[in-house]
């Protein structure tokens, strides 16, 4: 230290060497890489499809392919329309004819020949009720 003290120079006069970077080096390892990822990507992928081919594929889940499970929407909701096809099965029973009990001969009819019926003050009563179903196509 007394020697570089002498001369006023902490460093001792040494000049920095310029910054060199191999580039053939760099570029061998970055193709070794690669050829190391590609050998392992092809090893995986052959391991994959033995394991695949030595047992057979498992069942498909009974939910697969519903929009609803549990209480999850499966669809993405601006593609959902199980509430549109729910209110257009309601009132396609609301307009059609059909069974509520047939064993008991309970039918019902569509919705406006009903309030019209409910308007005129019609009562189902237990006599008409097998003519009725017979007019609309029932039996009794």
């Amino acid at each position: 230290m007394t020697v570089h003290a002498e001369h006023g120079h902490a460093h001792g006069g040494a000049r920095s060497e310029e910054d060199r970077i191999s580039t053939p080096r760099i570029v061998a390892v970055g193709v070794a890489s690669l050829l190391i990822f590609i050998v392992s990507g092809a090893m995986v992928a052959a391991y994959f499809k033995v394991r695949m081919t030595a047992a057979p594929p498992p069942p498909m889940p009974a939910d697969v392919g519903r929009s609803k499970i549990g209480m999850v929407e499966q669809q993405l909701f601006g593609l959902a329309e199980r509430g549109q096809r729910d209110r257009e099965a309601r009132y396609e029973r609301l307009g059609s004819y059909g069974w509520v009990d047939r064993r008991s001969g309970v039918a019902h009819i569509p919705i406006d020949q009903a309030m019209e019926l409910v308007v005129k003050g019609v009562r189902a009563k237990a006599g008409s009720a097998g003519q009725e179903e017979r007019r609309i196509g029932g039996q009794p």
